[in-house]
């Protein structure tokens, strides 16, 4: 059964390219490139961005052109000839438009339009960010789960040799059944937390696999985190700045308040110039030719629209007010997450010292007490229990250090920096942005 497990482990460790080594950032580079989720988000960005030449294309004249041709016969009887006339008219004409004032609604509509794409690009940062996250977090779960499962196993092994040593002082009668009977139950418990520490470690290379893209290979120890704000203050100050969130409401209500133009402009004067130019041509005996030429302006006043109009301009005052509320909203959010996340990481780094600790005086205590045992001071329970605690110290300390590292990249990501940009991730950064973030004098040391 022993061995069943360990080739078990093995497996999960080797399978699927153990020949070479991923690190985290290739891990990460992989992902910004291919990650459906993300590539998804950029072609909704692409969409967004053709508002704005829709947009613009209010300005631009309008022109088009049509061009006819029929067929006619006409046939008479009576008197002393019978005749008949075919007549084939060609028709051919050009016509534009240009507008020349529609009470703000084509500045309105760009306005509105570039702010929508901006609250776009400001989203799309924002799943880039939680995109990479996922694919660092599965990294290091596998991680985790790698060396879970190898504690678990050399836990095994540790007890398959206690309970063998238990049998062999029990024949020559230093303990009793008992004592034998603790150490194989904890042998077995110990299979069964090794068996779910394999299948623990399946789902996480199952969830690396989706995220990345690729099974992982044998991983790579994670680099040290970016530079983080040494106070509360200065990392709220920062996602304040650089927060996708909070830039992407902002841009929002850019856009809500350019929709008050556009449905002002309903209530003021059209006014557009139009031409038009135009040719028949009959292919009768006499080859008539007629041309025709027209250019004018119109104005259009409206006057009585049964109150659309003016409940449109009341609802875009509405929806403005709404995206002014949301903006104090996501700041309010921002903050939150903020300090959160900070907090989270400093208790991480206290967790990871406390469990050092641990482990170190759990390696003590349980070398103290196999020598008190072996001169019979201590119990064989004394000493599965010493083994437990040190396990147990052990499994926390990787488990602080996943989490450590997890709590760091949150916080990047709560203030808007967990970006392949500003990771130096090797890697074409996608720009489709018309203004990107100025990052002025902020240290962002990448992984190196």
């Amino acid at each position: 059964m022993i061995k069943t497990l360990g080739c078990a482990l093995a497996l999960a460790v080797t399978a699927a390219g153990a020949s070479w080594s991923q690190t985290l950032e290739d891990s990460l580079a992989l992902t910004y490139t291919s990650n459906p989720t993300l590539q998804a988000e950029r072609a909704r960005v692409r969409a967004v961005a053709e508002g704005v030449a829709q947009a613009r294309a209010g300005y631009l004249p309008s022109v088009s052109a049509s061009a006819g041709i029929s067929r006619s016969r006409t046939e008479s009887s009576g008197g002393f000839f019978n005749q008949a006339n075919t007549v084939t008219p060609k028709n051919y004409s050009i016509n534009a438009s240009q507008a020349i004032w529609r009470g703000g609604r084509i500045t309105g509509a760009i306005d509105q339009a570039e702010a929508n794409f901006l609250a776009a690009e400001e989203n799309l940062r924002a799943v880039e960010q939680s995109v990479l996250l996922d694919a660092a977090t599965a990294f290091l779960n596998v991680q985790r789960d790698t060396e879970i499962a190898e504690i678990r196993r050399n836990n095994v092994e540790v007890l398959g040799a206690q309970l063998q040593a238990a049998e062999d002082r029990f024949e020559v009668g230093e303990i009793t059944r008992t004592d034998v009977a603790q150490a194989e139950a904890r042998q077995s418990a110990a299979r069964a937390q090794f068996a779910a520490a394999l299948a623990q470690l399946a789902s996480s290379r199952a969830a690396y696999t989706r995220i990345v893209g690729q099974a992982p290979g044998t991983l790579a120890e994670a680099p040290p985190l970016p530079t983080l704000p040494d106070s509360l203050q200065e990392a709220v100050d920062i996602a304040a700045d650089y927060s996708p969130v909070l830039r992407g409401a902002a841009f929002s209500e850019e856009a809500a308040r350019a929709g008050i133009q556009v449905a002002r402009g309903a209530l003021l004067p059209d006014v557009s110039l139009s031409g038009s130019a135009g040719t028949r041509r009959d292919s009768s005996f006499s080859g008539d030719q007629s041309d025709s030429y027209s250019i004018g302006a119109q104005v259009s006043i409206p006057i009585f629209t049964g109150g659309l109009n003016r409940s449109r301009l009341r609802a875009a005052n509405h929806i403005a007010d709404q995206a002014r509320l949301q903006v104090s909203a996501a700041r309010r959010q921002v903050e939150e997450n903020t300090t959160n996340a900070f907090n989270n990481h400093i208790a991480a780094q206290s967790v990871i010292e406390s469990s050092s600790q641990a482990v170190r005086a759990n390696e003590i205590a349980l070398d103290g007490v196999q020598q008190e045992a072996f001169v019979g001071l201590r119990t064989t329970l004394d000493v599965l229990n010493a083994e437990q605690e040190l396990l147990d110290s052990r499994l926390t300390l990787v488990t602080a250090e996943r989490d450590a590292y997890v709590a760091g990249l949150v916080l990047l990501q709560s203030m808007g920096l967990l970006t392949a940009e500003t990771l130096a991730l090797d890697v074409e950064i996608y720009d489709a942005d018309l203004r990107q973030p100025e990052w002025g004098n902020i240290d962002l040391t990448p992984w190196n």
